[in-house]
């Protein structure tokens, strides 16, 4: 694994519709730097994706839910297996939120304790918490989602990179992705057309104002955000705010060149 970051989205598909009816892809992100492996939210078809992409799970060495909805945590307990090597080594971390861990209310733990002996480490995160793996520093942030114990992730090695995960925008959200290489947002909808809870093209354009990255990604679409509509939304804010904006596609890879320069291939 190169210690240049390079980002592979396995799926870029939010939402009820397009996930169960696989419009877009469902397999989360994965990212390596700094000699690490990380997963975050490997939801549905997250294994199916790796293999099509040519990704090697047993080099994982961390997985990361953020939040207990399935499109985000489907396929957990397999990724951790193959992390694992199968169950014969006890190797790798795991993070999540609250309620992926521990289950809090209607939310039950997502995964068994029959994994969770085969890991080096795994714990719960609230916003604010940070964790240290290798060289990369992890951060929670929070979120505003229906799934209240709902996390985001920071992780900063030899790149900063942000990950929102779902919600809508909050006053001081962009307190916790400032200075970042590459801001990936959720964000299920276009401008203009709110849905409670979740990120739309507004409110991602003005986080990406506050918050000024080297680049932002957009994921995560609903049904309003296909047929090229991501990609006009991503255009706009882009020309709105000046700041690189891409619409991400299903197995896109992005290879951070150098600090301070990311370079786009698929």
């Amino acid at each position: 694994m190169s210690k240049k970051a390079k980002i592979i989205f396995l799926g870029t598909g939010g939402g009820r519709f397009v996930v169960t009816q696989q419009l877009r892809a469902s397999g989360g992100l994965i990212i390596e730097m700094d000699n690490e492996m990380l997963f975050i939210d490997p939801g549905p078809g997250a294994l199916v994706r790796s293999k099509q992409n040519k990704i090697n799970l047993l080099n994982l060495t961390g997985v990361f839910v953020s939040h207990c909805h399935p499109d985000h945590y489907a396929d957990v307990e397999m990724v951790i297996e193959a992390m694992s090597h199968c169950r014969r080594k006890v190797r790798g971390v795991f993070y999540g939120s609250e309620s992926v861990i521990k289950g809090d209310g209607e939310f039950y733990p997502r995964v068994s304790k029959y994994h969770l002996d085969r890991l080096d480490k795994y714990d719960s995160l609230k916003p604010d918490d940070t964790i240290s793996l290798g060289k990369i520093k992890i951060t929670a942030t929070p979120t505003k989602h229906a799934e209240p114990k709902g996390i985001g992730f920071v992780f900063s090695g030899i790149n900063k990179i942000g990950y929102t995960s779902d919600g809508e925008y909050f006053e001081g959200q962009e307190n916790y992705f400032k200075d970042c290489d590459c801001l990936i947002i959720n964000c299920l909808r276009p401008r203009d057309d709110d849905w409670p809870l979740h990120m739309n093209a507004s409110d991602a354009k003005k986080l990406i104002e506050l918050t000024k990255p080297k680049m932002a990604v957009l994921t995560h679409f609903g049904m309003k955000m296909l047929k090229g509509v991501a990609e006009k939304e991503a255009a706009w804010i882009q020309k709105e705010t000046g700041i690189t904006t891409i619409a991400a596609k299903d197995n896109m890879k992005l290879n951070f060149a150098d600090i301070g320069s990311l370079k786009k291939f698929i």
